[in-house]
């Protein structure tokens, strides 16, 4: 809802403005903050933290392991990484083609309904068959998507205003990414 997502960035927003210096999400991201109460640098307030698990438990392990039975079974997504992005013409503007460390990823729109952006779409690439067709995607405030992390995707330039989201990658014990598939005998 409008109202959830200006709660989640006033506390995203109170976390990052008060001065505790934080790690960057990754190697390709400089602007955002990772959100867990385990790592040091990290963001770790308790809305956050309880609203990320929560996200987790309720969507994204329940939607992926539905979505994905081949590669996604109850020992492949006990663990997370979350972090925050954030692109605009003067920071990232864009995020070159790759792969997730993750079985799962689940990307959500942090986008207030009045803060508008321009460029920034999303692509993911269709290998299937051989192919290499890219499917765009534009968030909407609030839309989540959820896709295999295995999938090659890119966020393209950032022309105005700035696009903020929540990223999580699930995966198992130990960082451990499940990439060959179950047997139908195994799911």
């Amino acid at each position: 809802s409008p109202e959830g997502l200006r709660t989640l960035r006033a506390e995203l927003d109170r976390a990052t403005s008060s001065g505790i210096p934080l790690r960057r999400p990754n190697g390709m991201n400089r602007h955002g903050c990772i959100i867990d109460d385990k790592v040091d640098g990290a963001v770790s307030l308790p809305t956050l933290t309880r609203f990320v698990q929560g996200l987790i438990d309720d969507i994204g392990r329940p939607v992926g392991r539905m979505l994905f039975p081949d590669s996604v079974g109850t020992e492949d997504d006990t663990d997370y990484f979350a972090f925050t992005i954030r692109y605009n013409a003067e920071e990232d503007m864009e995020l070159k083609e790759h792969r997730d460390a993750s079985v799962v990823t689940i990307n959500v729109n942090l986008n207030l309904p009045d803060e508008e952006y321009d460029g920034s779409s999303l692509y993911l690439l269709d290998e299937e068959g051989g192919g290499s067709a890219r499917h765009s995607i534009t968030f909407d405030p609030g839309m989540m998507l959820i896709h295999r992390g295995s999938v090659r995707h890119a966020a393209l330039p950032i022309t105005s205003g700035t696009r903020h989201n929540l990223v999580i990658w699930l995966f198992g014990e130990d960082g451990t990414v499940r990439f060959a598939p179950y047997g139908e005998d195994e799911r």
